[in-house]
């Protein structure tokens, strides 16, 4: 897999996984929920109005899918952060922040990876923070 060259990267991995989030596919869903939990490197980007989360190790790859992350699963893995911080700069870290992302993780079931963690912040086109306004389903088939 090759590494995301831009922020429209992202964002389309982002998409991808709000649809697995929403999807009627129980499988997609508890994949998406898993990376989360699990999650050490944390994207936070906006949906209608609330912080999500989505692991750096799935939004890193280009084009990625739950097929093609579980394909690159099974390779050596390789560090996506350098990429990330040159689209996205230098990861942060924050009280409050790993408060909100514990709040969203509690939301799905199983239990939250204890571990200190790292954020990107995601800015769209217009420097603002990304956030959709619609549900992940259609946005995703607007992509």
């Amino acid at each position: 897999m090759h590494f995301v060259e831009n922020v429209a990267d992202i964002i389309a991995n982002i998409k991808t996984m709000e649809s697995y989030l929403v999807s009627d596919v129980p499988e997609e869903v508890e994949f998406a929920q898993e990376l989360v939990k699990k999650g050490r490197s944390m994207v936070i980007y906006r949906v209608n109005g609330h912080n999500h989360f989505a692991p750096a190790r799935f939004i890193g790859f280009k084009k990625n899918s739950r097929a093609a992350y579980s394909e690159n699963e099974n390779r050596e893995t390789r560090d996506n952060g350098p990429i990330l911080q040159t689209l996205l700069g230098k990861p942060f870290t924050h009280a409050a922040i790993e408060k909100e992302f514990d709040e969203y993780a509690n939301t799905f079931k199983g239990h939250t990876l204890k571990s200190k963690r790292k954020y990107w912040r995601v800015r769209g086109e217009d420097n603002k923070y990304f956030e959709l306004m619609t549900t992940a389903a259609e946005e995703t088939a607007e992509v």
